[in-house]
C-alpha cells in the first residue's frame, strides 16, 4: 500500500508554494485556520474562506493538472450559487510576479485558482449544529421544500442505460479497496447484494427518468455540506468534478442526506425531510433503500480514502467504515410497503406511538404518518394548530376525513412507501377500510384509563387535535363493535408501549388480538 500526503504532488511545486502563501497570516492580515479534506484545502481568514483543489489523483477524481483544478473551481462557483448565492463570492487566482513573489489576484501569471467564500461560524456546519441541538424540525421541513424546488430547476441530462448499475460500476474500485481494512467476504457479499438491487432498480429509474426525475443535482448532499445561516440550512460544496457522478434520480441526491441523518440517530429528521420534500413518484419508495445503501458505501470509501491520502496517519477508520457498511446492509434488507393503523380513543397516545414507530417500518427510511387530525385541518384550509368550529365535526365530516386519509395512503403505497394511519377508528367500517388498503396490514388498538386520557388531552399545546376532556369522556359511551386489532395498554412508559407495538408487528399477522 502506498500513502502520500495530500497536496504535495511532486510534479506541482507551484501548489506547495500556494498552500504556504494562503496559510500565512501576512497574506490576509489575520490569523489563518487551515482545513484539509481528501481533495481540497480551505484557509479561513477574517470573514472570508479561500478554497483550492489539491493536486491529487484519488481514482474517482484527478486534480493533478492546473487545467483540471481551474475547471473544477469555476464549476464549483456556478453550481453552488444555485443553493447558497450569499456564500459563494467569486473566483480568484494566486499569481506569480516576474520576480517570483506570490499575490492574490496580482498582476502576474495565475498559478492556482481559488474559490472565495463568505466564512460561516465554526459551529454552523450542519454536522456540528446537529450535535449541538441547534437544528429544529422546522428547519428540516424548510430544507425539504427548498430541495424539491431546487431539483425542479436542475438540468435534465440524457439518461444512460443501466443507470444505477453504471453508477455502482463506477464506484467499484474504491468500494473493493475497502478490503484493505475490512473483511473481504463482507465487502464482496455487500457488492453482490448491491449489484442485484441495482439491476432491479435500473428499469424503475429509466421509467421515472421519462417522467422528469433524472437531474444533474448537488451530488454530495450530506450534513458536512450544509451550513446553518440565518435560521436556514444551506447546501454548499456541490460535486463539481464529474457531471456523471452528480447526475441521477432526484431521490439519489436526497437519499444521501436521508442516510446521513439516520446514521447520526435522527431518523425523525430523515422522515421529516422526506415528507416535506413531497411526492417522490412511482417506485420512489423502492428506490430509496437502494440509493441509501449506495450513498453509505460512498461515504465508506471516502473515509478510507481520506485516511490513505492523509499519509495513513493513525489507525485505519474501521469503526466509521463498518458503521456505513451496516447502514448499507440494513437498507438492502428486502421489505415491501405495508399499512399499519394506530387506533384508540382520544388521549391514548396514538400520535406519539405513530411518530416513534415510523422510523422502524421498512422500506427505509421509514413510514409516512397520516394523522386524521392533520388531514381534517388540511381539508378545512387552516393551519394544523387552528381550532375548528363544532360544525366542522358535524354529520358526514368524519367520512370525508377518512376518505381523504385513505386516498393519501393509496398514493404513498403506489410510490412504494409504507404508511401509518393515526386516527380514532371508532367505527368497524373505518377499521375494515384501513385493512383493505394493503395485503400486509396490521392494526394496533391503544387503551388507557379515562383520567389519564383527559389529562393528556388537557396538556396538549400547539397540536392538531381539537379534542377536549369533555370529548374524551363522551367517547366512553361509543359502541366500538368487535375490535380484532392488537390491543396495547398505553397508560405506561412510552418506550415500553413502543417496544410492545414493535413486538406485535414482528409477529407478521395482519390483525388479531390474542
Amino acid at each position: 500500500m502506498q500513502c502520500r500526503f495530500p497536496g504535495t504532488n511532486a510534479l506541482d511545486l507551484n501548489q506547495i508554494e500556494t498552500i504556504a502563501f494562503l496559510g500565512a497570516e501576512a497574506t490576509h492580515g489575520a490569523p489563518v485556520t487551515r482545513i484539509d479534506t481528501s481533495c481540497a484545502s480551505v484557509f479561513l481568514a477574517g470573514e472570508l474562506a479561500y478554497k483550492i483543489k489539491r493536486a491529487v489523483d484519488l481514482g474517482y477524481l484527478d486534480f493533478t493538472t492546473l487545467a483540471a483544478r481551474e475547471a473544477a473551481c469555476a464549476a464549483e462557483l456556478a453550481l453552488n450559487r444555485a443553493t447558497a448565492p450569499n456564500l459563494y463570492l467569486r473566483l480568484a487566482h494566486v499569481t506569480r510576479a516576474a520576480g517570483g513573489a506570490l499575490a492574490l489576484d496580482g498582476a502576474g501569471a495565475p498559478i492556482e485558482p481559488v474559490v472565495v467564500m463568505r466564512r460561516f461560524a465554526d459551529g454552523a456546519l450542519a454536522s456540528r449544529a446537529l450535535d449541538a441541538g441547534a437544528i429544529e424540525g422546522a428547519m428540516i421541513a424548510d430544507l425539504g421544500r427548498r430541495l424539491a424546488a431546487y431539483h425542479d430547476a436542475c438540468p435534465r441530462p440524457a439518461v444512460p442505460p443501466r443507470p444505477v448499475s453504471l453508477r455502482l460500476q463506477q464506484c467499484l474500485p474504491p468500494i473493493l479497496a475497502l478490503r484493505e481494512i475490512m473483511p473481504a467476504p463482507r465487502i464482496e457479499a455487500l457488492v453482490e447484494r448491491m449489484a442485484t438491487a441495482a439491476a432491479r432498480a435500473d428499469p424503475v429509474v429509466e421509467a421515472r427518468a421519462r417522467d422528469g426525475w433524472w437531474r444533474r443535482g448537488h451530488g454530495d448532499l450530506h450534513l458536512g455540506n450544509l451550513c446553518l445561516m440565518a435560521g436556514q440550512l444551506l447546501p454548499f460544496d456541490a460535486l463539481e468534478f464529474d457531471d456523471e457522478l452528480a447526475t441521477g434520480d432526484r431521490l439519489y441526491d436526497l437519499g444521501f442526506l436521508i442516510m446521513d441523518l439516520g446514521r447520526r440517530g435522527r431518523a425523525d429528521f430523515a422522515l421529516a425531510l422526506l415528507d416535506a420534500y413531497g411526492p417522490i413518484g412511482p417506485g420512489g419508495g423502492s428506490l430509496l433503500p437502494v440509493f441509501i445503501a449506495l450513498r453509505a458505501l460512498i461515504r465508506a470509501f471516502v473515509a478510507h480514502n481520506t485516511w490513505r491520502t492523509g499519509g495513513c496517519a493513525g489507525p485505519p477508520p474501521v469503526e466509521a467504515v463498518g458503521a456505513y457498511l451496516a447502514v448499507a446492509e440494513q437498507s438492502l434488507a428486502a421489505a415491501g410497503p405495508r399499512v399499519i393503523a394506530v387506533g384508540g380513543l382520544s388521549g391514548t397516545g396514538k400520535s406519539t406511538l405513530a411518530l416513534a414507530l415510523a422510523p422502524f417500518i421498512a422500506p427505509a427510511p421509514g413510514a409516512l404518518v397520516l394523522r386524521s387530525d392533520a388531514v381534517r385541518k388540511a381539508l378545512a384550509g387552516v393551519a394544523e394548530t387552528e381550532r375548528l368550529p363544532p360544525d366542522a365535526y358535524g354529520p358526514g365530516s368524519s367520512e370525508k376525513v377518512y376518505a381523504r386519509m385513505f386516498e393519501l395512503a393509496r398514493a404513498a403505497l403506489a410510490e412504494g412507501r409504507s404508511v401509518i394511519l393515526d386516527a380514532v377508528f371508532a367505527r368497524p367500517g373505518e377499521r375494515a377500510a384501513a385493512a383493505a388498503l394493503a395485503a400486509d396490514f396490521a392494526g394496533l388498538w391503544l387503551e388507557a384509563p379515562l383520567d389519564l386520557r383527559q389529562h393528556r388531552v388537557d396538556s396538549r399545546r400547539n397540536d392538531a387535535s381539537d379534542a377536549t376532556a369533555t370529548v374524551a369522556a363522551a367517547q366512553e359511551a361509543l359502541d366500538l363493535g368487535t375490535i380484532d386489532w392488537h390491543r396495547l395498554t398505553a397508560g405506561g412508559d412510552r418506550g415500553q408501549v413502543l417496544a410492545a407495538a414493535r413486538a406485535r408487528l414482528a409477529q407478521g399477522t395482519s390483525t388479531a388480538a390474542p
